[in-house]
């Protein structure tokens, strides 16, 4: 037996799950971001968007946003800076979702080939097995949808500037990183053959 095949498992679940303690961190600023740029485009006081915004995640958010966008008649550059980031915001949320919902943290399962990544599946509770996903993921991944998480809330931060007029792409640090974070594609557990 390959002991170093488990060794590298038991390094990387370790790895795991401090990334995901991360990526739960970093996903919270992204919610607060989120909660205060619709706040700002609203028009509101605190009071007022507590009262009306209390409870809203990071999906209705961006539709709360996008709708305000539309019947105040923002301009292209802005909304297409903001849809820039909404869309990274989306596909991180969908995967950090099933994710958090689907992970099993009592059993580890990975291939030989490649103990850094772990199937995460939803097959136990999907309502139907055609329509259920499998992902082989590891902390890396977890790692760039977390250092995404705060490309997205520096990417925020120009919208907030009432000066920023006609709109100019930016980042609260000055400088953009590229996107880390690619959605995987599912992945099949591989046919065991004994």
């Amino acid at each position: 037996m390959n002991t170093d095949k488990f060794d590298l498992a038991r390094a990387e679940h370790q790895a795991f799950l401090a990334q995901l303690g991360e990526l739960t961190l970093a996903w919270s600023d992204v919610e607060t971001v989120l909660y205060k740029l619709l706040k700002h485009y609203a028009g509101v006081s605190w009071p007022v968007a507590q009262a009306i915004f209390s409870g809203t995640r990071a999906r209705s958010a961006m539709n709360f946003i996008r709708a305000i966008a539309d019947n105040t008649d923002m301009e292209a550059g802005r909304l297409a800076d903001l849809e820039e980031t909404f869309s990274q915001i989306t596909a991180i949320n969908t995967l950090r979702d099933f994710v958090v919902h689907n992970v099993d943290g009592s059993r580890q399962e990975f291939e030989d080939w490649d103990p850094r990544r772990r199937y995460v599946s939803d097959e136990l509770r999907a309502s139907r097995r055609s329509k259920s996903k499998t992902y082989l993921i590891g902390s890396e991944t977890l790692l760039a949808m977390s250092q995404d998480c705060i490309e997205c809330c520096w990417r925020l931060h120009p919208h907030f500037d009432p000066q920023n007029v006609p709109f100019t792409p930016g980042s609260g640090r000055r400088k953009r990183a590229p996107w880390k974070f690619k959605p995987p594609n599912p992945s099949q557990r591989r046919e065991r053959g004994w």
